[in-house]
């Protein structure tokens, strides 16, 4: 077989294992979050976008909805109906200084700090798997592998 088309077919593999891992991780996270969150019926759903919002006030101060979409890359529209969807969830509060009262900056509340909490500990255990996985790995292996994905990512 040619070894292009044989990329080809192991290359649409991997994305349809990456997809199903992905669904259940995602299903995984958000079974721990239900069980581990008091009165977690006026949470209801989360996104993964909405985790990712949650991560990105817990991680920095005076985070306004620019900030969020430019560390997330989705638009300022779209960060804007994910936070009033957070700050009726009760996981974020809105905020102003004093001295400004024009802008809105958001931190989360002890419900979205306990739902931050559990996706930070997620991603670390992901990270840990990663790189476990890529111990089997040469360095030139792996700088290889760091230049094809650079690559494919590019836009």
């Amino acid at each position: 077989m040619d070894p292009k088309k044989k990329i080809w077919n192991r290359w649409i593999t991997f994305l349809h294992k990456q997809e199903e891992r992905s669904k259940l991780r995602e299903e995984m996270l958000l079974r721990q979050i239900r069980i581990s969150v008091p009165d977690y019926d006026k949470v209801g759903r989360l996104s993964v976008t909405e985790l990712h919002v949650l991560q990105e006030v817990g991680g920095r101060d005076r985070v306004n909805v620019t900030t969020i979409a430019q560390h997330i890359g989705v638009t300022k529209s779209a960060i804007s109906k994910i936070t009033v969807k957070l700050l009726k969830k009760g996981l974020l509060e809105r905020y102003q200084l004093e001295d400004n009262q024009k802008e809105v900056f958001f931190r989360l509340t002890a419900v979205g700090e306990m739902v931050n909490e559990i996706h930070e500990s997620y991603h670390q255990r992901l990270e840990i798997d990663m790189y476990r996985f890529l111990d089997r790995y040469t360095p030139a292996e792996l700088a290889f592998l760091e230049k094809v994905i650079r690559e494919a990512t590019d836009e």
